[in-house]
């Protein structure tokens, strides 16, 4: 009798889970990533603590007056997209009560085609999502100045009729305050595990220790700072610096019902101004205000609809203003979510990938005792977080994944680890 081959085992499954004795977590991170993630654990039961540079939540990236919740579908069956479109349904929930409370505006998002490849696209997409209408439509020519105030020129959009805008810090800060959240104000710069007390000691920038024998659980929620951590310095992460400009509106433009997009976004006209951008600027690590950045947004509007160029006029450079600040992107785009690899030990067990790709895996993922990451969502943190906020709740929770199994593994940290082996890049 042949010997019987052994199962394989999935990269993804822990072989080395450490028991919780007191549901403690410590957030590091106050943005929206931290703040849905904190709010997730904490209506688990979870004695949650955040804890941010930042006197207060949501002054780094999230620090924006307005953010957009938008998707970026495709009418291929790829992963990005399908992540896309989970991640707007949850949202739209998930932020009903805020714009019922009037933080922000359900004012429903129009996605304007690029160019020639785009306007195929939205047909293919249309035909895609036809029994989707109540997230996503296609609306003609005809229609497009009825539903968005304003004399667009485009031939065709994509609807978003439950989608908008929001204001990220005043999201984050009511996340933490209607749960009851405590926000420490602490850089933390190095974390390390103490095995005999099952605990993570995190240590400030004076190498003090903060919350002694308080953080069982750890999720490092802190966008690029997420590289300054040993344990999560392996990430593939980019830094990638974005200014909006905020510029009055016309006579003409505060008819403006809804947020549009296209090469890039602009709001309705809020207390007298729009919003619009963002920059994409590489190996820029500065936040002070371009006047450069400014003309590249309203150029990007221009672009995207002759119609709006027209009603937003002129606007000279003494009258924009705006805000600078830094996405955390992926090579992928997909945001990442879960357990911590131990990436040496992961490199070892997995060591025969490099030979052969296909290799059934036997041995189980080896992961970093309750230690998590929630980070690179790029622009799109208002659409990803609440859905990786419950995802990873439900994992440190012991529930079963609010998500497709596929979708979740293209979220988790240890992909990257797992296909640098098969393409022999470590």
């Amino acid at each position: 009798m042949s010997k019987q081959q052994p199962s394989a085992m999935p990269w993804y499954q822990t072989g080395n889970p450490v028991p919780r004795r007191d549901k403690t977590i410590a957030v590091i991170g106050a943005g929206i990533a931290g703040c849905t993630v904190a709010a997730a654990l904490k209506k688990r039961g979870f004695q949650v603590t955040v804890i941010d540079r930042h006197e207060r939540a949501g002054s780094g990236a999230s620090g924006n007056p307005e953010g957009i919740v938008y998707p970026k579908l495709s009418p291929r069956d790829d992963l990005l997209p399908r992540v896309n479109l989970a991640a707007i349904q949850f949202a739209s929930d998930y932020y009903q009560p805020f714009w019922d409370n009037g933080l922000g505006r359900q004012c429903g998002v129009l996605v304007v085609p690029e160019n020639n490849k785009a306007r195929n696209d939205f047909k293919l997409i249309s035909q895609r999502y036809a029994d989707q209408t109540e997230m996503v439509e296609t609306i003609t020519h005809e229609q497009l100045e009825e539903l968005s105030g304003i004399p667009l020129q485009a031939e065709s959009a994509l609807y978003f009729p439950k989608l908008g805008w929001l204001p990220p810090q005043l999201i984050c800060q009511k996340l933490l305050e209607l749960n009851n959240i405590p926000l420490v104000q602490a850089d933390i710069q190095r974390l390390e595990y103490n095995s005999q007390q099952s605990r993570w000691q995190l240590y400030d920038a004076n190498q003090q220790i903060l919350l002694e024998n308080h953080s069982e659980s750890v999720i490092i929620a802190s966008a690029f700072d997420c590289k300054q951590f040993s344990q999560t310095s392996y990430l593939p992460l980019r830094k990638i610096r974005g200014q909006i400009t905020q510029l009055p509106c016309t006579i003409e433009s505060n008819k403006m019902k809804m947020v549009i997009c296209g090469e890039c976004y602009i709001t309705p006209a809020e207390n007298g101004f729009h919003g619009c951008g963002a920059t994409y600027n590489k190996d820029l690590f500065t936040t002070e205000l371009r006047d450069i950045d400014h003309q590249t947004n309203l150029a990007q509007i221009a672009a995207t609809d002759a119609g709006l160029a027209t009603v937003l006029g002129q606007p000279t450079s003494d009258s924009l203003s705006g805000r600078a600040n830094f996405r955390c992107t992926t090579a992928d785009y997909l945001p990442i979510a879960g357990a911590v690899p131990n990436v040496t030990a992961m490199l070892e067990d997995y060591a025969i990938l490099r030979r052969d790709a296909k290799t059934p895996i036997t041995t189980p993922g080896t992961y970093l005792p309750n230690l998590y990451v929630n980070c690179g969502m790029g622009s799109r943190g208002l659409s990803y977080a609440p859905l990786t906020a419950e995802l990873l709740a439900a994992e440190i929770a012991g529930e079963s994944a609010p998500l497709a199994q596929d979708l979740c593994h293209a979220m988790h940290p240890a992909r990257f680890v797992i296909r640098d082996l098969k393409r022999n890049r470590v």
